[in-house]
């Protein structure tokens, strides 16, 4: 390397004999380089940093001819520099005279006799990769062969400028599009969006009659609403919008949960306008109250669960799948976290009651255990009002741990090892009046237990349910083998392992 960078300075020559080396004007301008001709017409010097310069003579006030152009110094220091300290002395003396790209060279010959330098490294931009010195280039180069060595590695193939597995790329191929962990259809992610075809454009279905329903709402309700939109969600909302956006986006992924936990087809769940959840959020009570009795005049509620209106006022929620889906909750005096579990929770109850039996209601333990299961999958906690709220959940039980769902587990747990658990054969025949914590939070981790034991035969223990003339035991026989007492067995042994499934 040395003989090659020495040779790109030692071999700078010029064309024409040196008549003199530095050109001064008449305005006092000096140019220093070589003069390659001059005459009594013109004096042409090569400059050298500066290019080919033609003057008349009649500008030149002299020409010097003493002093050696810049480049033949460089020349004659570059050939007698044969060690790393002379080489550092020329590249002090070629900075100080105003070179730049003959720097590069000098570094680079530097490094050659001492590949360790790193003042020299550095400033040739050097870095130290895995041990080893590398120019910007090499870097690049090589972490780019290391990226690629540990994607194959993995088993991972180069597609459209991405590395993705064998399957993606024929999935990909195919034109299928990713969703969670599916790869489905252009047209099937774009309903699972709440989208249509139309004209060539993708529209959001139900994003028209949501926003006329929010406004005849508004019109015959006397309260102040806004209207947005999700992919299975309309907001009808009192509430400051970037919360109605966070419900939103909260429900959203609280359907992923159940889409991804019972593969509803397009029978069990049509994604449909008839089928999007209308979500009525309000400020206070007496704005619910407006609301609810507006409600009840459109779509006579009263008539159909007597006693509605009347209930409405000792409730901060209530949730409707008769025909229509609705969920209706107001806030104050709750936090936003605790309002959007609450909502939450009531989507949950509607998700589960729509998919199973044709609007039949599944047990309590069943809907309730299930809506808090997507509530902890979707949110990480839960705070909702079922808890202590509207019933006579927690009655006779005293004491913050069940109402913190982080303290959940540590509480079944303490339950199971003193032998107190509520018995699941108990809880799958309890009524909502009967319903309290402790039954109410085991229902959660059995329906937990159950989707993560096999999620398929929790899928097909539902299925089964929705047969009317067939009982919830026999359905859970049936698609775990199991009776109550023995889920009861299965699940007591994952909790005692830590809420860890054993097979």
């Amino acid at each position: 390397m040395t003989t090659r960078i020495l040779a790109a300075i030692l071999l700078i020559t010029f064309a024409a004999p040196a008549f003199a080396h530095e050109v001064e004007l008449n305005d006092g301008t000096k140019y220093e380089g070589k003069v390659l001709r001059q005459d009594e017409n013109e004096v042409v010097i090569e400059t050298t940093f500066d290019g080919m310069k033609t003057f008349k003579r009649a500008d030149v006030k002299r020409v010097n001819t003493n002093v050696p152009p810049l480049r033949e110094q460089l020349k004659y220091r570059a050939k007698t520099a044969n060690d790393a300290k002379s080489r550092w002395d020329l590249y002090a003396w070629a900075k100080k005279k105003g070179f730049t790209e003959e720097l590069v060279w000098i570094l680079e010959a530097i490094v050659d006799l001492e590949p360790g330098d790193r003042k020299a490294r550095k400033l040739l931009g050097h870095k130290k990769v895995d041990g080893r010195w590398m120019s910007p280039d090499e870097e690049k180069r090589y972490l780019k062969e290391k990226f690629e060595a540990e994607q194959r590695a993995k088993g991972l193939v180069e597609y459209e400028g991405e590395w993705v597995t064998p399957e993606e790329r024929d999935a990909r191929e195919k034109g299928l599009k990713k969703d969670g962990d599916e790869w489905v259809t252009e047209e099937e992610y774009h309903r699972r969006r709440g989208e249509k075809l139309v004209d060539g454009k993708w529209i959001k279905v139900g994003f028209k009659e949501g926003k006329e329903l929010a406004g005849k709402a508004l019109r015959e309700s006397r309260v102040k609403l806004t209207y947005q939109w999700s992919p299975h969600f309309d907001a009808i909302a009192e509430i400051k919008p970037s919360l109605a956006k966070r419900v939103l986006d909260s429900s959203e992924k609280a359907f992923a949960v159940m889409r991804r936990t019972l593969r509803p087809t397009a029978d069990d769940y049509p994604e449909t306008i008839d089928e999007r959840v209308k979500l009525a959020l309000l400020k206070k009570l007496p704005g619910f109250v407006r609301f609810s009795q507006w409600f009840d005049r459109t779509y006579k509620a009263d008539s159909l669960v007597p006693g509605f209106v009347k209930a409405i006022t000792r409730q901060h929620s209530w949730w409707w799948v008769q025909d229509q889906r609705w969920t209706a909750a107001y806030q104050f005096p709750n936090t936003d976290k605790t309002f959007v579990s609450n909502v939450v929770h009531n989507v949950g109850l509607i998700l589960i009651t729509r998919y199973k039996a044709n609007y039949a209601f599944p047990s309590v333990w069943l809907r309730e255990g299930f809506a808090y299961y997507l509530e902890m999958e979707a949110l990480g906690y839960t705070q909702s009002f079922t808890l202590g709220r509207g019933g006579s959940a927690g009655a006779g039980v005293k004491g913050p741990v069940w109402a913190d769902s982080d303290k959940w587990r540590g509480a079944l747990k303490k339950l199971v090892n003193e032998g107190q658990d509520p018995p699941l054969r108990r809880i799958a025949r309890m009524t909502v009046d009967q319903t309290d914590y402790p039954k109410l939070v085991k229902s959660w981790s059995v329906v937990e237990f159950l989707v993560r034991y096999d999620a398929k035969r929790f899928k097909r223990f539902i299925d089964l349910s929705k047969d009317r003339s067939k009982k919830e035991e026999d359905a859970l026989k049936e698609a775990y083998g199991w009776t109550y007492r023995k889920a009861d067995a299965a699940w007591r042994a994952y909790v005692g392992a830590n809420f860890t499934v054993q097979k």
